[in-house]
């Protein structure tokens, strides 16, 4: 194998780790949390959490390399520990409450809606669509409140590397997993189940920040350095000729969540000739509003990966 070769190899494994990488933790020490949060509830939860995230800031080094790359592209300097330290208390804080929202305990939290006119105009509309969002706070908490807002949504994803908190919040809520459609490595078949669904005028979630294993992407500037992002999801609106909608769910401590929503695109056009300057395009669009999210909630951003590495 050639030298050039071997690095485009490099880049590929980089760039598909956050996919291939296992759960970190165990079922025993998930249970542990799940039970002391249904016993005692939230707060004595989160007193457990917080000493979790001191212990994965202090001895899981590549969260907490990750958390370092990510400030330093951020404000252009090495943050302090403590800033690493409540990054990683963040991801787990809204772990932890992904546990009391897929069971719709929802009295727990104060939530704001910035955009829900944009879903009310499609349902009244009977208009399906793609909803567009990122790693970046909860998801689960953009589930809950399409739920409280009579919105039917279903959610596409990669699960492989989240198999055991995705059981557990099956068990809790199975009526949420009928509405997950997965995307097998190396099938097509999400497809039809996300055409059957935007065609019976409901929406479709997914993820647009992370590439899965051989998934087509672009290169976008992000924070001012070039990173990868898929294409996947904009084809799929242009195939279906659907909307395509941001929504992002920031997590506000201690219980708030602010959720955002706006029209990103009635229709994504992919004109044969000019397809990959188009996706280019729409790819930096998105990649803009994404960092203007960001830069809200920093601490929200869940990419414990290293996200530049191969751009």
């Amino acid at each position: 194998m050639s030298t050039s070769e071997e690095q485009s190899t490099d880049l590929e494994l980089a760039r598909d780790a956050w996919l291939t990488t296992a759960e970190r933790g165990t079922m025993l020490g998930i249970m542990a949390v799940f039970w002391l949060a249904t016993v005692f509830g939230r707060l004595p939860a989160r007193i457990l959490v917080r000493g979790i995230a001191l212990w994965y800031t202090a001895f899981d080094r590549p969260a907490r390399e990750s958390s370092r790359r990510w400030y330093r592209v951020l404000q252009g300097s090495d943050p302090s520990w403590v800033i690493i330290y409540r990054h990683i208390l963040r991801f787990a804080q809204t772990a932890l409450d992904r546990i009391f929202l897929v069971q719709g305990k929802t009295k727990h939290f104060e939530v704001t809606r910035t955009g829900l006119e944009h879903l009310q105009a499609a349902r009244r509309e009977g208009r399906g669509a793609i909803l567009l969002g990122a790693h970046l706070g909860s998801f689960e908490a953009m589930r809950t409140g399409a739920d409280e807002d009579d919105v039917p949504l279903n959610i596409v994803g990669h699960f492989e590397n989240a198999r055991m908190i995705n059981a557990l919040l099956e068990r809790l809520n199975p009526r949420s997993a009928a509405r997950v459609i997965h995307i097998g490595s190396g099938s097509v078949d999400f497809i039809f189940q996300v055409q059957k669904a935007v065609a019976a005028g409901e929406f479709v979630a997914i993820l647009g920040d992370r590439t899965g294993l051989h998934e087509k992407s672009v290169t976008a500037q992000f924070f001012g350095r070039p990173a990868r992002f898929p294409t996947g999801p904009f084809t799929l609106a242009a195939v279906l000729g659907c909307p395509l909608l941001l929504t992002f769910g920031l997590y506000r401590e201690p219980n708030r969540y602010d959720l955002h929503c706006e029209p990103f695109a009635d229709r994504v056009v992919l004109p044969r000739k000019t397809r990959q300057a188009s996706l280019e395009a729409i790819v930096q669009q998105f990649a803009d509003r994404l960092e203007h999210y960001c830069r809200l909630a920093p601490d929200n951003w869940f990419n414990f990966f290293d996200f530049w590495h191969d751009a």
